[in-house]
């Protein structure tokens, strides 16, 4: 028997525990406000184009009188895009010539100029000529790095003393030699130390894709080696490899060197953030520091390709996003430090007579904000329906739903720039800021495609991942701080057999993620619509900075803050900081948040005597 105030008590704690559970649905689903996308916002009050750094847009720092460092490129168009934007990004100015006879007659040299660092395409330069390698010489004597994108034809190397000397190459020892991996020694890219090579012969076949047969150099003593070749020979001592970065030290400067097509893709911005660091006691430089995961196509809204996804999940489309997909998004996510960016298909097919579903949408959307995730719009669909027609019925069926719902950022996939500006006055994407593009033949990895709109890189697919993706993630990343990773889950609701299925798709997602990308977990998380803020400081700030002793200056211009740098250093860490703060990523490399307009940084030496 119960007394009456035992059972009171009873009574009551069970009111308490049922209204704090139930109070607490109730006040999160007053405060979930999915009916306004909180990351919206007018684009033209944001920092545009007009107001971003171009090379040579200054002759000197917007700061000081201090004039920027001189880039100067000697070659053709082949690499001139790589270089013109990674002088671009690091704030630089840029002279290019299509031959030494024509720099010789440059600016620079009228000025008395001593560049930061010429970078040169050795198919532009004509080694038979003495003259052309007493220039090269002249340059490295005055105190000015050289870098060259690649390497002469071995036949110019066997033949020439002189070059030799040059490049600090002892001998050719094969023209040819077939190596079976690549060893990036750590300290050069960001991430870390890697070894691309497997004897797996799957796992070869899934990521192997580097260059695997390159001319065999054995250097002199003056050379420091980045990155080489590994031989399937057990006798054979690792230091006597195939080289394939080096650096060739000589008095007040250096010469970098690459065997091979490394630095013809986008990844050669990072390639040359990451010599310039080896070429100079220390190397200050900003960066986005934004870290994106983009799932294209998703969610879909309407109840279509039901037989289909029967056959191979069992569930209708809105089981299959809302049982199988989302789970699986959602363990990816939770597991790196990555932003989420969900980009909506209302639906894929526009040739049937089915339409979206409002409860879906305002399902997905008070999911999306409970778990920090962006709700972008995509610009792809299976039917065929021109851009146009599409984006008029996304508009009609997200204004009549949500009518106050604005999308910030539009996934455009492989569309040329062109056909993507030419969508922007469509009136679903009205307030767009930033549109995400996969298009891999441009350098510019981050920009503006219009004034007062952003375009962001699509950089990965998460479910491949090759051994030169990796290469160029970590080249990006270096120079940027910045990743784009993208999960198309268009085959996984319309799979053409359970192969194409999400389970198949996904095999190797979290894994991919979680490994390749574990050495950037200091860099910032972000939406896609984050990343635009990040981006916009980034291409409008302008900086100057100056070293006396121990200390190093910083000065910004008047742009929004907090900002990034990546600092890089040589047996030296960071004693003390004022007007910001840093984290350690590595060894001589730092992460420097900067959030007033003055900053002083202190350096001690990690090198002790005994």
């Amino acid at each position: 028997m119960i007394s009456r105030r035992n059972y009171f008590a009873i009574t009551i704690v069970m009111f308490i525990i049922v209204f704090m559970f139930l109070s607490t649905g109730v006040i999160t689903e007053i405060w979930n406000d999915y009916e306004t996308n909180s990351y919206s916002m007018d684009r033209e009050i944001l920092p545009g184009k007009s107001g971003s750094y171009t090379v040579n847009k200054d002759k000197a720092t917007m700061l000081s009188e201090q004039p920027r460092d001189l880039v100067v490129y000697v070659g053709g168009d082949k690499m001139e895009g790589a270089v013109e934007t990674w002088t671009s990004y690091a704030k630089k100015n840029m002279e290019s010539y299509i031959s030494l006879e024509q720099c010789e007659k440059g600016s620079w040299k009228a000025e008395n100029r001593i560049p930061y660092v010429f970078v040169i395409d050795p198919d532009y330069i004509s080694w038979e000529k003495a003259a052309h390698i007493e220039h090269l010489e002249e340059y490295l004597d005055d105190g000015s790095d050289v870098v060259f994108c690649s390497m002469p034809d071995v036949s110019v190397i066997k033949k020439s003393q002189k070059v030799r000397e040059l490049f600090g190459i002892e001998r050719v020892r094969e023209e040819k030699s077939k190596i079976k991996g690549v060893h990036l020694y750590d300290g050069f890219l960001l991430g870390g130390e890697a070894v691309y090579m497997t004897s797996d012969k799957k796992e070869a076949k899934k990521r192997q894709d580097m260059d695997l047969v390159l001319p065999w150099y054995e250097l002199d003593a003056s050379t420091e080696v980045y990155m080489k070749g590994i031989m399937d020979e057990d006798d054979m001592e690792s230091e006597d490899y195939p080289v394939i970065i080096w650096k060739k030290n000589y008095r007040d400067s250096c010469l970098m060197a690459v065997n091979g097509t490394y630095m013809e893709e986008f990844g050669g911005i990072g390639l040359l953030s990451a010599m310039t660091a080896q070429m100079n006691s220390y190397e200050l430089y900003p960066i986005v520091n934004a870290q994106n995961m983009v799932v294209a196509n998703y969610p879909v809204m309407t109840q279509e390709n039901e037989e289909k996804l029967m056959h191979v999940y069992s569930r209708n489309m809105h089981g299959v996003g809302r049982d199988v997909l989302w789970p699986g998004i959602m363990s990816v996510y939770r597991r790196n430090m990555m932003g989420l960016t969900c980009m909506m298909a209302p639906q894929l097919d526009y040739e049937d007579d089915l339409r979206p579903n409002q409860m879906q949408l305002y399902y997905y959307l008070k999911y999306f904000n409970k778990e920090d995730t962006e709700a972008g719009l995509s610009g792809l669909n299976i039917s065929g329906t021109s851009l146009k027609t599409k984006l008029g019925e996304d508009y009609d069926f997200l204004h009549k739903s949500l009518p106050d719902y604005q999308a910030a950022s539009f996934y455009a996939g492989g569309l040329d720039e062109d056909e993507i500006v030419a969508l922007m006055d469509e009136k679903a994407l009205s307030s767009v800021r930033t549109v995400i593009e996969e298009d891999e033949n441009d350098n510019e990895i981050i920009g503006y495609l219009s004034e007062h709109i952003t375009k962001q890189k699509v950089l990965a697919n998460g479910y491949e991942h090759t051994y030169r993706d990796d290469l160029r993630i970590r080249c990006v990343e270096t120079m940027l701080g910045y990743t784009n990773i993208l999960l198309d889950v268009t085959d996984a609701v319309y799979p053409k057999d359970k192969e194409d299925s999400w389970e198949k798709l996904s095999e190797d997602l979290g894994w991919n993620i979680q490994n390749y990308w574990k050495g950037f977990s200091e860099f910032q998380g972000t939406t896609v619509s984050e990343s635009d803020i990040h981006i916009r400081r980034f291409l409008t700030l302008d900086y100057a900075q100056k070293r006396e002793g121990k200390n190093i200056r910083l000065q910004l211009s008047d742009t929004a803050r907090p900002v990034w740098f990546i600092l890089r250093t040589h047996d030296e860490t960071i004693d003390s900081m004022t007007g910001g703060s840093f984290t350690k990523l590595e060894d001589d490399v730092f992460l420097l948040e900067l959030k007033e307009p003055e900053i002083e940084i202190t350096m001690k030496s990690t090198v002790f005597a005994y």
